[in-house]
C-alpha cells in the first residue's frame, strides 16, 4: 500500500473519530459546564446543537459537493470543525457554546458525508471494504475512549479542553487531506441550482424532526406526519417534471431504495444497542461509564472482523442470502438480549454478534449505494445516503429513549422494551428482503 492511500486511511479514521467522539467525551462534563456558565436553558441543548448542525448541512452539501471537489469541501468542513472546536473552548456563556456547537456539528456534517465519497474515490473493492471497516468500527471505540479520554482530561485540566483536544488532531488531518485528496476520476457537475428542491428538502426534515424527535402532543405528531408525507409527494412529482433538480429520482432504483429504507432502520436499531444498553447496564447493573464502554466493545471489534471477510462473504452468498444472513445475527442478537438482560457474558457475546450484522449491512448499504448511482450523481447521492442515516440515528434516538422508559407488564428490565422493536423492525426487513427478491440479481 503506497503513502497516499495510507494517509487517506488516517486521515478518514481521524476524521471520523473526531466526529463520533464529540457527544460521549461531552456529556461527562455537562454538569460542570452547566454550573460554570449558569445556564438557564436545557444543558441537553450541548449535545442537541451538535446533531442539529450535522442535520442541516448535509442537505446543502449535497448540492455543494457535485459542482466542488471534495479535497475543497474537506478542507472547508475541517476548519469549521476546528474554528468551531476553538470557539467552544472559549466559549465565556451558555448562549456562545451553543452557537459554537452548532458551528461545529455543520462541520462535522460535512466532514461524515465525505467518509461515504472517499472510498468510492480511492479504493476498488474488496479492499473498499477493509476500510470501510476500519472507518466503521471507530464509532464504536469512541464509545470507549470517550468516557476515558473524557474523565482524563477532566482530572487533570477544565472542562474547555475538552474542545481544545480536537485542534491538534484535526491539523494532523488537515496536512494528511492536503497531501492525498486528489482523484483523477472525480467528476465536477455544472447545472442549475434547485433552490425549490433544497426547501422543500429542509421541510421534509423540520416535519421528521418534529414527528420523531421533538417530544410534542399526539395531535401535533400525527400532523407532523401528514405534512411530512405531503412533503414527499412534492418533491417526488416536482423531481420528476424537472431536468435538473435537488433530488435526483432518476438515480432511485430500487436497489438504492431498499438500501436508503435498510439502512434509515438498521441505524434507528443501532441506537438501541450503542446508547441504551451502556445507559442500561450503568442504571441496572450498576457498572461504570468506562465498565459499560468495554461491554459494548465486542460490537467494534466484530464490525471490523466481517469487513475483513467480507468479499469472502460475497462469493458463497447472493446479496439476498448476505442480507438475510445479517438479519438472522440481528434478530438472534435481540433474542438473547431479551432473555439474558442480567447476564454481563451474554450481553457481552450479542455486541459481539449484532457487530458483525451491523458491520455487514452498512458496508452493504454504502457500497449499493456508490456502485448503483451514476458518476455525476454519486456525491450527492452519498450526502443523501449520509442523511438518511442520521436522520435515523436521531429518530431512533427520540423514539427508542421513549420506548425505554415506558412501563410494561410483560418487560421486567427497560431494554427489554427496545429488543421487542428491534425485533420488530427486523422481520419488516427480512419480510421487504423477500418480497423484492425479483429485484435483487
Amino acid at each position: 500500500m503506497n503513502l497516499k492511500r495510507t494517509c487517506i486511511i488516517i486521515s478518514l479514521v481521524l476524521i471520523m473519530f473526531m466526529s463520533a467522539i464529540e457527544s460521549s467525551i461531552v456529556s461527562l462534563a455537562l454538569p460542570t459546564i452547566r454550573d460554570d456558565l449558569n445556564a438557564q436553558s436545557s444543558i441537553s441543548l450541548v449535545i442537541t446543537m451538535y446533531f442539529i448542525g450535522i442535520i442541516m448541512v448535509i442537505p446543502l452539501l449535497s448540492e455543494l459537493m457535485s459542482r466542488v471537489k471534495v479535497l475543497y469541501v474537506t478542507i472547508g468542513g475541517l476548519i469549521l470543525f476546528i474554528g468551531g472546536s476553538l470557539l467552544s473552548g472559549m466559549s465565556t456563556s451558555f448562549d456562545m457554546l451553543i452557537i459554537a456547537r452548532l458551528i461545529q456539528g455543520i462541520g462535522a456534517g460535512m466532514n461524515m458525508s465525505l467518509v461515504q465519497i472517499v472510498p468510492k474515490l480511492a479504493f476498488e473493492i474488496p479492499f473498499r471494504y477493509k476500510v470501510m471497516g476500519i472507518v466503521g468500527s471507530v464509532w464504536g471505540i469512541s464509545s470507549i475512549l470517550g468516557p476515558f479520554l473524557g474523565g482524563f482530561i477532566l482530572e487533570i485540566a477544565t472542562w474547555h479542553w475538552l474542545f481544545y483536544i480536537n485542534v491538534p488532531i484535526g491539523v494532523i488531518a488537515f496536512l494528511f487531506v492536503i497531501y492525498s485528496y486528489h482523484f483523477e476520476n472525480e467528476s465536477i457537475v455544472r447545472q442549475a441550482i434547485d433552490y425549490l428542491g433544497i426547501s422543500l428538502m429542509y421541510l421534509l426534515i423540520l416535519a421528521l424532526i418534529v414527528a420523531l424527535v421533538i417530544p410534542t402532543t399526539g395531535f401535533i405528531t400525527v400532523s407532523a406526519f401528514i405534512i411530512l408525507i405531503g412533503f414527499g409527494i412534492t418533491i417526488w412529482y416536482d423531481s420528476k417534471r424537472r431536468t435538473t433538480s435537488f433530488f435526483p429520482i432518476n438515480e432511485f432504483k430500487p436497489q438504492i431504495v431498499r438500501a436508503f429504507f435498510t439502512d434509515f432502520f438498521v441505524a434507528f436499531i443501532l441506537i438501541g444497542f450503542n446508547v441504551f444498553i451502556p445507559t442500561y447496564v450503568q442504571d441496572n447493573l450498576h457498572l461504570s461509564p468506562l465498565q459499560s464502554g468495554l461491554l459494548i466493545f465486542p460490537l467494534s471489534i466484530a464490525w471490523l472482523v466481517i469487513n475483513f471477510t467480507l468479499d469472502k462473504i460475497e462469493m458463497r452468498l447472493s446479496l439476498k442470502g448476505s442480507y438475510l444472513l445479517a438479519f438472522g445475527l440481528l434478530l438472534i442478537g435481540s433474542i438473547s438480549m431479551y432473555i439474558g438482560a442480567t447476564n454481563i457474558w451474554a450481553i457481552a457475546i450479542v455486541m459481539f454478534i449484532v457487530g458483525l450484522s451491523f458491520g455487514m449491512i452498512y458496508t452493504k448499504d454504502s457500497v449499493t449505494v456508490q456502485e448503483t448511482s451514476t458518476q455525476p450523481n454519486m456525491k450527492k447521492m452519498m450526502s443523501l445516503f449520509t442523511l438518511t442515516r442520521n436522520m435515523g440515528s436521531a429518530s431512533g434516538s427520540a423514539v427508542i429513549g421513549t420506548i425505554y422508559l415506558l412501563q410494561v407488564s410483560f418487560t421486567q428490565w427497560p431494554i427489554q422494551n427496545v429488543m421487542l422493536v428491534a425485533i420488530t423492525i427486523v422481520l419488516l426487513l427480512v419480510l421487504i428482503w423477500f418480497r423484492s427478491i425479483h429485484d435483487i440479481a
